[in-house]
């Protein structure tokens, strides 16, 4: 299978198209939804009117940075180009990747599923069990450990793109969001997402990032997915570094029987020096999976719970949403989370 997609011929290497608006530079693709929006542009499920199938289109604005010069831009643009074609089975794939003058266009395969943040948000006691976490961090490293092998950093792994299919496949998406960012003016040019990122991600001027900024990231998820709730998320950079820097609470202090081989390697990849972290994801996830969990269970309980919660939504279709945003989750250091799905 070829690394990159035979569609980068699309992708100009010197400057923007001039001019072209979203409408005719994808005008085969039909618009159903509009999955989400925001500040860092907008996705839309579309149907491609050519090979009649589902796709995602990701459309982020390349016009709100302050002063970045088209040279920095198109450099920018490359190099998210090369890391968004990469093709694993666990990585999402990028059918295409074009742009204009305002905008970068990613076209992806649809994922029908939901994401882990969804997934997280909406089961039961907001956690996973042993066996999901382990199905989750074996498919997140295989993808990562393919990209790094490729020379790719990811530098925004986050439980939002981390995404889970109805057959309870797990697959990583937004490669190359992280240069995207910094040619729309979205944060520095290390991109990220506060409460996931290592002091060195953080320190734009003077850190220096590789393989062990997604160790530590991916290490972020998966506490956050066993624990409840993300180790370092703070308001700003500076409360997550003084969290980072004061140190995650053990996961045996919340959860009851928490294998110890886990705990160790997760703590270890979130410490803060990266030196003290494994030094490659293939590291790291040999030590957390020799003991956490079944991955072949996990995938199939990531299968039944994602049917699941599928059809809660569709029961729920039309119901005005609850005030969950403010509901709180207590600790009980005796029975670890109340209300989780810990027996």
């Amino acid at each position: 299978m070829p690394l990159f997609s035979q569609h980068t011929a699309r992708f100009s290497p010197d400057v923007p198209l001039e001019g072209t608006s979203s409408r005719e530079l994808l005008k085969r693709y039909q618009p159903l939804e509009t999955l989400a929006t925001g500040g860092f542009g907008s996705i839309e499920i579309c149907r491609d009117t050519h090979l009649r199938r589902r796709v995602a289109i990701k459309r982020i604005p390349l016009i709100n940075g302050a002063g970045m010069p088209a040279s920095d831009i198109m450099d920018v643009l490359r190099e998210a180009h090369t890391a968004a074609m990469l093709q694993h089975p666990n990585i999402v794939q990028v059918i295409d990747f074009t742009h204009d003058t305002a905008y970068a266009y990613l076209v992806m395969e649809y994922v029908d599923g939901m994401s882990l943040a969804e997934f997280l948000h909406r089961v039961d006691g907001h956690s996973l069990t042993f066996d999901e976490a382990a199905a989750i961090a074996d498919a997140l490293g295989q993808a990562l450990t393919f990209a790094h092998s490729n020379g790719v950093l990811h530098l925004d792994i986050k439980p939002a793109n981390v995404l889970i299919d109805h057959s309870g496949n797990v697959k990583l998406t937004d490669f190359g969001m992280a240069r995207l960012s910094s040619a729309g003016g979205f944060g520095g040019s290390r991109g990220g997402t506060i409460g996931y990122m290592p002091p060195e991600q953080l320190d734009i001027e003077t850190g220096t990032v590789d393989e062990r900024a997604d160790v530590f990231a991916l290490a972020c998820v998966i506490y956050e997915g066993l624990c409840g709730s993300a180790p370092f998320m703070a308001a700003t950079p500076a409360d997550s570094l003084d969290r980072i820097i004061g140190g995650a609470t053990y996961p045996s202090e919340l959860i009851p029987h928490f294998p110890p081989g886990a705990e160790s390697a997760l703590m270890s990849a979130l410490s803060p020096m990266p030196q003290n972290r494994p030094n490659s994801i293939e590291a790291f996830c040999d030590q957390l999976l020799a003991g956490l969990g079944s991955v072949r269970e996990g995938r199939r309980s990531l299968e039944q719970m994602v049917g699941e919660l599928s059809d809660d939504e569709q029961e729920l279709d039309g119901i005005e949403p609850s005030h969950y945003e403010d509901d709180a989750i207590e600790v009980d250091p005796a029975l670890g989370w109340a209300g989780t799905r810990w027996s």
